[in-house]
């Protein structure tokens, strides 16, 4: 019967006949056939092939998180050669209008130590101080955008005030349309900001961003802090009620910077 057969078909009841024995003969003993030994002896044998593929795998990754960074680096090179040249034409302008340089904004990295504030923080503790050269009212901020304004002065720590403290306030404005407003934060009823102070006449649209005015003194212009989520009106119907998602993300807070204060005004000065 087999020598009527085909080869391919001789072959292919041979290995069914294989795996039907393989079968039967697993069947019969399973349970005395050692598991573990045959994992090991699987992982032994197969781990090779394993290596090969994630090695494969994190150069293709690789590459092609290569690509993506090349990308981003030209983006960035042709971004900042717009920005210096928007630089020399703003120092022109304001040479022109006998206008102050802008005030300069060194920044001192520290690390947040802990959070304060249930359920939504409202303080932080830094690990700098009066020994770091750390002052009552510096800002502090993140690559993000604002983070708060140091409310306790210690030798070798300080205790920021951040935007979610209901007693906290920060004048903000619109960066597109220069439109002003003051940010505060509402527990009720749920936990936002909001951007408060605005006419109904003033024209506000969802995903502008919003960044500080300066106009309060208490922080630098033009640091980051939110972008436009939702628009309303306050009871009264007179101003609008913006709520901002805020920049900073408190629950991927590690490390942040510290902002010298504003220097007084003349009129402010003792």
């Amino acid at each position: 019967m087999g020598g009527l057969l085909p080869p391919v078909e001789r072959r292919g009841s041979a290995l069914l006949g294989v795996c039907a024995t393989l079968s039967l003969l697993l069947l019969v003993i399973g349970d005395r056939v050692p598991m573990a030994a045959l994992r090991g002896a699987g992982a032994f044998v197969f781990s090779p092939l394993d290596r090969v593929v994630l090695l494969a795998d994190r150069l293709a990754a690789s590459w092609r998180e290569n690509q993506t960074l090349h990308a981003r680096i030209a983006q960035l090179e042709v971004e900042n050669q717009r920005l210096r040249g928007a630089g020399v034409e703003n120092r022109q302008l304001r040479q022109q209008l006998d206008l102050p340089p802008p005030y300069p904004m060194p920044l001192k990295p520290v690390e947040v130590l802990a959070l304060a504030g249930e359920p939504v923080p409202t303080a932080a503790t830094l690990s700098a101080g009066a020994r770091q050269h750390v002052r009552l009212g510096d800002a502090v901020l993140t690559r993000e955008g604002l983070l708060g304004r140091v409310s306790e002065v210690y030798v070798h720590q300080s205790r920021v005030t951040l935007l979610t403290d209901p007693g906290s306030a920060v004048a903000c404005e619109i960066e597109s349309t220069s439109v002003l407003g003051m940010l505060h934060f509402a527990a009720v009823p749920r936990p936002r900001l909001l951007l408060t102070g605005v006419p109904v006449s003033d024209t506000v649209r969802v995903g502008q961003r919003v960044i500080t005015s300066g106009l309060s003194r208490r922080y630098p212009r033009a640091i980051p802090v939110g972008v436009v989520s939702r628009l309303g009106r306050d009871p009264s119907g007179l101003t609008q009620e913006i709520e901002v998602d805020p920049c900073v993300r408190l629950s991927r807070l590690r490390h942040a910077f510290v902002a010298p204060r504003l220097p007084p005004l003349d009129s402010e000065a003792p």
